[in-house]
């Protein structure tokens, strides 16, 4: 039963990735017959481009990942389990991957928790931890959202209606989130009643055992996480670490493109107005629950540029800068996972034959 269990959850993993793979192979040929740029013409400009701004747009791209597992180190730490860089990058990057493979990111934080779990870090730390960060994670991202409303409302109105829509939408979910998590740190109860819940549930469907090791196991863990929950909520100086390095790693990742644009030798005058322009594409990728926004994430990215450069130029870094900042993201995320995950087995291997 345990194996059917294991096979399907497999299967379901590979069927996203699939599926995953196969909408952003549709994305990059529409932009490609869209903007005309043929794969020679494209190779041509990225070999013509600046050497400094691609490797400064490859470290902003890593500083995406490593960011967010110093965030996680910090709130780990602070919760008395203090861990190294290299776990930090690694609980980052399995965050990335598998966010960006699984419908609405859903498996980012479980194959984080896998991986802290290894580590021997206790559950209730782990959905503490990741909660708060995705709280500073949101707040983030919101932060940069209203301070680009302030400065460049006019960058907005240059969006067409239905892309305005999509940026608002996106902007309402973020906020929606960043509440929910915080009531469920902040109110167990709510917690509570939804696993004694589902609980009741299992037992609804003859599954008494089930529902009974589940009441268990929450009955013993509820006051451990609230005490986790507390514990967070009075370090103000561990907040406030976790919230700058989440705005670090939101500036990080939207510094791809302006670095790509310079490694184009763009004009750096426009480089505010670009600034301006990714952060609301940003705000519009939250509205739809699709591994990193694909899809709207490239029209509304080429509906922005166009309004600061011409097509050619637009198409070209919408290529360029997406495929740093999420394709190749996901492929260094992928390659730390792999590694992490074949030294945790060798490790296992090793202690079983003593």
């Amino acid at each position: 039963m345990k194996e059917k269990s294991i096979l399907r959850q497999n299967r379901n993993k590979i069927l996203c990735f699939l599926l995953t793979l196969l909408l952003a192979g549709f994305t990059i040929n529409a932009v490609l017959k869209g903007s005309g740029i043929s794969l020679d013409d494209l190779w041509d400009s990225l070999r013509r481009a600046s050497l400094p701004g691609i490797l400064c747009a490859i470290v902003s791209m890593l500083g995406f990942i490593y960011f967010e597992g110093e965030a996680l180190r910090v709130i780990i730490r602070h919760m008395g389990y203090p861990t190294k860089r290299s776990k930090g990058f690694v609980y980052a990057s399995a965050d990335v991957y598998f966010s960006a493979i699984t419908p609405s990111a859903s498996g980012g934080q479980p194959a984080s928790a896998y991986f802290m779990v290894q580590d021997g870090i206790p559950g209730t730390v782990i959905m503490t931890s990741l909660l708060l960060n995705l709280i500073m994670y949101t707040l983030a991202i919101v932060t940069i959202g209203l301070l680009n409303v302030i400065v460049y409302p006019n960058i907005f109105l240059h969006f067409r209606l239905e892309s305005q829509l999509l940026i608002v939408f996106g902007a309402l979910v973020l906020l929606g989130l960043a509440v929910l998590f915080y009531l469920l740190l902040r109110k167990q109860s709510i917690v509570r009643h939804a696993g004694f819940g589902f609980a009741a549930f299992l037992r609804k469907l003859h599954m008494k055992r089930l529902a009974r090791r589940i009441e268990r196991k929450l009955a013993a863990s509820l006051e451990k996480y609230a005490q986790c929950a507390e514990s967070v909520f009075t370090g103000k100086k561990m907040l406030l670490q976790a919230y700058l390095l989440n705005l670090l790693q939101r500036l990080s990742q939207i510094a791809v493109t302006l670095f790509a644009y310079a490694a184009m030798h763009g004009e750096l005058s426009k480089l505010p107005k670009l600034l301006a322009t990714q952060i609301y594409v940003v705000l519009g990728s939250n509205c739809v629950p699709i591994p990193g926004g694909v899809g709207v994430t490239d029209y509304l990215m080429l509906q922005g540029y166009q309004q600061l450069m011409d097509k050619v130029d637009a198409y070209q870094l919408e290529i360029l800068s997406r495929g740093l900042s999420f394709y190749v993201c996901i492929l260094v995320s992928m390659i730390a996972v792999v590694i992490a995950y074949l030294i945790h087995k060798r490790k296992k291997n090793l202690e079983r034959k003593k």
